[in-house]
């Protein structure tokens, strides 16, 4: 599923960060996972403000719906799932995702990263439970991936091995 806006500040963050939530809260055991370039946006528009939403560092117990652990840089809800926060700046970066199974993935500012980048990234969307894989892209125009989007939900052409049914807008 790709969310484009031609502007900044069309709520795609907001989304993402209400899709997984609402995913895990609903869906005992599943993994989310968050990307983002770089750490500090990640911070800022997805760890920062989704705390704040589910009252991760409220002191008093009753009311949290999930807690944060800084070290892992994750959410874990009281059903056992969680929501991943990683970055990807830089090639070598896809690398440590080899080995990580999710099963939703949600890549903030697709167009921010290589169609390499994506394709390693979007290797971790496996695992043996029965909840549906799936994949989210938000984006806008330009950027380093800006023709692969472009190449797969604008113009709607596909490669060799690319099924046209795992893409929709």
């Amino acid at each position: 599923l790709l969310l484009e806006a031609h502007e900044r500040g069309g709520g795609k963050s907001y989304a993402v960060r209400m899709k997984a939530a609402l995913l895990c809260l609903q869906y005992p055991g599943i993994k989310c996972m968050i990307i983002r370039k770089t750490f500090p946006e990640l911070t800022e528009n997805h760890i920062n403000p989704m705390c704040e939403l589910l009252k991760c560092y409220h002191p008093d117990k009753n009311e949290r719906i999930a807690l944060y652990n800084d070290s892992k840089k994750n959410i874990t809800f009281f059903n056992g799932s969680r929501i991943l926060f990683r970055y990807c700046d830089h090639e070598k970066d896809a690398e440590r995702f080899q080995g990580t199974e999710v099963d939703v993935l949600f890549i903030d500012e697709a167009t921010h990263q290589s169609e390499e980048k994506m394709k390693k990234l979007t290797a971790c969307v496996r695992g043996v439970n029965d909840f549906p894989k799936r994949v989210y892209f938000t984006c806008n125009p330009g950027n380093e991936g800006h023709q692969w989007v472009k190449r797969l939900f604008i113009d709607r052409k596909y490669n060799e091995g690319e099924n046209p049914d795992d893409y929709v807008i």
